[in-house]
């Protein structure tokens, strides 16, 4: 089998988004080198394994993590000005409107919704306040990430909300952090995500701890074998076709 036989995984990227997101990089002093082919990203099995037990033996906090976390959040809510203000103020105006029941079937259908709602300039979140308040995020804060994340992550990407498509986010909205908050984004992303998906689906404890250095690198979830990525894409692939997120 090659790869080229694998349709791509992704929608069609909100391209107002994309360009937002490198014209908000330029102006904080942030790279503007994208390399990533997001719709290829793949997380291979073992490496969910191997991050997800890295994740597992960190503290619930560690006491040189706070500053990370502060950064992240202090970060957030300059992403979601940005996000939110209206064009004549160089933003993207996409208004946000917090919810209390989930606004999105973010695994079928749901997505393309929430890329439509992007790409008009608005998007719903499900409230932090009704699933349950953050480790260390006000409820305000975690609002905004999660809309911060939705909007320049996934529908930047084109990309949905399963393993492969959280891994593509990740690496799509790290590009806007510091490398002092992206330590922090590492363990709300890719740490939680798959030490959930290690443990059957089953939300795991946040936590305020940072990562070991090679969990966060994007080589982390490289698949390890050519046999193991063709293997690893192709199951992509059909998990990408059931969710009916095929072009």
């Amino acid at each position: 089998m090659r790869t080229a036989n694998i349709p791509a995984l992704s929608l069609r990227p909100v391209v107002a988004v994309a360009e937002g997101a490198r014209r908000f990089n330029a102006r904080h002093g942030l790279t503007t080198r994208d390399h990533w082919d997001y719709s290829r990203v793949v997380v291979a099995p073992s490496a969910v394994a191997k991050v997800a037990e890295a994740y597992n033996a960190l503290p619930f906090i560690d006491n040189t993590a706070p500053a990370a976390w502060r950064a992240m959040a202090e970060e957030v809510a300059r992403q979601f000005e940005y996000m939110t203000a209206p064009a004549s103020r160089g933003g993207l105006g996409i208004s946000v409107s917090v919810e209390d029941a989930d606004p999105y079937d973010m695994n079928a259908q749901g997505t393309r919704a929430f890329f439509d709602d992007v790409a008009n300039g608005r998007m719903r979140v499900l409230s932090t306040a009704v699933t349950g308040s953050h480790f260390f995020f006000s409820d305000d804060v975690n609002d905004m990430f999660r809309a911060v994340h939705d909007v320049f992550g996934h529908a930047g990407t084109g990309r949905g909300v399963d393993r492969h498509g959280e891994e593509a986010a990740y690496r799509k909205h790290s590009l806007m952090f510091s490398p002092l908050a992206r330590k922090a984004l590492a363990t709300e992303t890719r740490g939680q995500n798959h030490a959930m998906i290690a443990a059957g689906g089953v939300f795991q404890d946040q936590k305020v701890a940072v990562l070991p250095k090679w969990a966060r690198d994007f080589e982390a979830v490289r698949p390890a074998t050519l046999a193991e990525y063709r293997a690893t894409l192709k199951q992509a692939a059909a998990m990408h076709a059931a969710q009916g997120l095929a072009e």
